[in-house]
């Protein structure tokens, strides 16, 4: 049989380059792995095109927009603070420092570099697969006869997999939402490790020819991303147990001498709790952490987390099948019993499909991509297990949870398609697989336009949980956002109907009343959700901003004091309070407070701008003309920041520098007349 299998093979590959003969595209790709890896980033790169001006949403702004911590990247690398802010995800906040340092909070860098991470990790599904390939277990187990025909599974099941993973839409929110970078990243350096440990092994495996030091490099470059896994999100944790499972199940049950290898993989679970230890935090509170952690809401306990979690994954599988009602904020309701019906056929579906994985591997013996696809399914649950088992999550259901598992799913989709398209002709097993992957990409490009914008992302939200407060006091932010006060105002009255107690809809309900004039009703408002939570910095914040506006100098001093002892790095509120020192002619305080708002925030060109203006009302222009340089530097259109320069240069008498300050700013600004007054006499005094 292997001899008239063999004969067939090379009948085909002497009709092959006859004349006239017209290949299909898998044909054609399937002779160059960079053929197939740049068709992989294409199809993920314009699937993406459409996301590089998406605005920054909800954790984005703790985490990105209002965290001083990444704004300052020699302090975050050199003095610890970034390693002391959160251990556990260092490597995730330095890539958004790393960002801030080359372009502030311009959002399109974000999106390029989480893009790219999208792309480089289906590079990684397609060498996964490719490499399977070359592991012992497929080349001593005898394939299933081909039909005479078709493509070989080898030749299609790594394009398969890799294209499934970038075009499909479940991937959405691992992209596009830039914090969630925390997990396409963390799953990058996942795949990366179990690849280079593949690697490793295989070399290991061929001996002939192989040098024992490219070995030690692959393996170490193994046990390295596993490090940075580690420290980028913890649903790396499954790391160490996915490679042995691989180890297991395709080099064979592995000798003393191996897993003496595997032990140092194992040894990186150790990571997060050592971490914490290097604290330096007394054993009692060390301990209250680990179990903060470990829980990160108190309001769900774990047995009811587990049974709601059931549904969930459900749901997880079934967007991959039929990615329709994707949300970035599920109105997903919480289970108490098992006897639930949707708990308990949830549960026996998930029965059913680790079943169906003991089956694929039980039968692999005759077909290996079966072994492959039990694989991934053992994968998805596996990788899942750290967000959807018994660790209690704020949000019980979040899509970008998905993106880790569903390698999983789509290498066993990709085993068990393959053989299947093999049986078909070239061209008919190509336009079946292209049919799929166009309708994958045009879909995760229209779920893109979603994300658009803050109102459009929101009103999607709204529309699809409109029980649910969130969705429509965030909707609220972005109107308020556009100038639409009035639908502001609707959105934050139906979000306090359905919560009346909801503090983020208080204060913003508030913030609509200023924006309109009614700055008493906005105190109210801003007082009620202080009542709610008195340590709401922003509250206080915007409390003080509106006791400015009545002229309540001592009230907005006191508000943001309070601020302040909630947040001392609260940018801000530094500046604010700065202001109110300034205009109080106390130019020592306002100069100490400018200088912590741009000790917190580098980058506030705001903040620069005051600090300059008050060091050159107190005498020292040099520096304060420095900080005006810089603050024009972050922000070239603001016309204000090169009028203050202008009035410093010509306090020190040089007139024709204050004429060039001050043409900037009308050119800026021509409808300005305090401009072009200055321009006047500044041309005036120097002739």
């Amino acid at each position: 049989m292997g001899k008239e299998r063999a004969a067939r093979q090379e009948t085909r590959q002497n009709q092959s380059p006859a004349a006239g003969v017209r290949r299909s595209p898998f044909e054609i790709l399937g002779g160059s792995t960079w053929l197939q890896l740049a068709l992989i980033a294409i199809v993920g790169l314009l699937a993406y095109s459409n996301t590089f001006h998406a605005p920054f949403v909800i954790d984005d702004e703790g985490s990105i927009t209002e965290n001083p911590v990444i704004k300052n990247l020699a302090s975050f690398l050199f003095d610890g603070t970034g390693y002391r802010y959160n251990p556990r995800r260092f490597i995730g906040y330095l890539t958004f420092a790393l960002n801030y340092s080359m372009g502030g909070l311009e959002v399109t860098g974000y999106h390029i570099f989480n893009t790219a991470v999208h792309l480089l990790n289906g590079a990684f599904v397609f060498l996964l697969v490719r490499l399977t390939q070359q592991t012992p277990f497929f080349r001593t187990t005898e394939e299933a006869e081909d039909a005479g025909r078709g493509i070989a599974p080898g030749t299609l099941a790594p394009l398969i997999a890799a294209l499934l993973f970038v075009a499909h839409p479940i991937q959405t929110q691992a992209i596009t939402y830039v914090v969630q970078r925390f997990a396409s990243l963390a799953t990058l350096f996942y795949l990366a490790s179990l690849t280079c440990y593949i690697q490793a092994r295989l070399r290991q495996e061929a001996r002939a020819g192989v040098s024992r030091g490219a070995t030690i490099t692959w393996y170490m470059a193994a046990l390295l991303c596993a490090l940075l896994a580690m420290k980028t999100k913890e649903i790396a944790f499954t790391l160490p147990l996915t490679v042995a499972l691989y180890e297991f199940s395709f080099f064979g049950s592995p000798s003393r001498k191996r897993l003496l290898l595997l032990l140092p993989l194992a040894a990186t679970l150790l990571v997060v709790p050592l971490g914490l230890m290097q604290s330096g935090k007394p054993l009692g509170e060390m301990l209250g952490e680990m179990d903060r952690i470990a829980r990160e809401t108190t309001s769900i306990s774990r047995g009811d987390y587990l049974l709601t979690q059931f549904s969930v994954i459900v749901t997880y599988l079934r967007l991959m099948l039929i990615p329709i009602g994707q949300n970035l904020d599920y109105d997903y309701p919480v289970f108490h019993t098992l006897f639930a019906p949707r708990v308990f056929l949830s549960l026996l579906l998930l029965v059913a499909l680790a079943g169906t994985g003991v089956y694929l591997y039980r039968r692999s013996s005759r077909e290996p991509w079966q072994r492959l696809a039990g694989f991934g399914i053992f994968w998805f649950f596996i990788t899942l297990s750290v967000e959807s088992s018994v660790i209690p999550i704020r949000d019980v259901i979040f899509e970008h949870r998905v993106y880790l598992p569903s390698v999983g799913i789509f290498c066993a989709a990709a085993a068990l398609l393959a053989p299947l398209l093999a049986r078909l002709a070239p061209r008919a097993a190509a336009a079946a697989v292209g049919v799929v992957v166009l309708v994958l990409s045009v879909s995760t490009w229209q779920r893109n336009l979603v994300w658009g914008s803050a109102v459009t992302l929101w009103q999607d939200c709204a529309e699809k949980a409109p029980g649910k407060a969130r969705p429509h006091n965030n909707l609220a932010i972005a109107l308020l956002a556009a100038g639409r006060n009035d639908e502001a105002a609707t959105e934050l009255k139906t979000a306090l109907k359905i919560d009346p107690g909801n503090v983020e809809a208080l204060r913003n309900l508030g913030a609509a009343y200023e924006k309109t004039g009614g700055v008493e009703q906005a105190i109210s408002q801003y007082r009620a959700a202080l009542q709610g939570n008195p340590d709401n910095k922003y509250a206080h914040y915007n409390l003080a901003v509106a006791y400015s506006k009545q002229g309540k100098t001592d009230e907005a001093r006191a508000e943001l004091q309070l601020a302040l002892k909630v947040d001392p790095e609260y940018p801000d509120a530094h500046n604010n309070l700065g202001v109110l020192y300034a205009n109080q002619r106390m130019m020592n305080e306002a100069i100490e407070e400018f200088s912590l708002a741009v000790k917190f925030d580098p980058r506030s060109a705001e903040g620069r701008k005051n600090l300059g203006v008050a060091l050159g009302m107190s005498g020292k222009q040099e520096e304060g003309i420095a900080q005006l340089r810089t603050a024009a530097d972050l922000q070239p259109g603001n016309a204000e920041i090169y009028n203050s320069m202008g009035i410093i240069y010509a306090n020190q008498g040089r007139f024709r520098d204050a004429a060039s300050a001050f043409e900037k700013a009308v050119q800026l600004s021509p409808q300005e007349q305090k401009y072009l007054n200055n321009l006047y006499h500044a041309k005036a005094q120097g002739g």
